[in-house]
């Protein structure tokens, strides 16, 4: 399952060690911005994908920069 911990099965289900470092990447989580549950690429994602972190975060989308040159 996992490189840096032992696995674990509670009550039949395959789980990580307590205090893996490596946990989150089999949780899904709700996007910050649009509500849709995503697998997070790094710990700490917020959003499902770029444009949501921008558009959550108030960054311009790439189209609208070139718009205001």
């Amino acid at each position: 399952m996992c490189k840096s911990c032992e696995v674990l099965y509670i009550n039949g289900v395959k789980c990580h060690e307590t205090g893996c470092p490596e946990a989150w990447k089999d949780e899904k989580h709700e996007c910050a911005w649009c509500g849709q549950d995503f697998e997070p690429e790094f710990d700490g994602q917020k959003c499902c994908s770029e444009s949501c972190n921008n558009a959550y975060n108030g960054y311009p989308e790439p189209d609208d920069e070139e718009d205001q040159e």
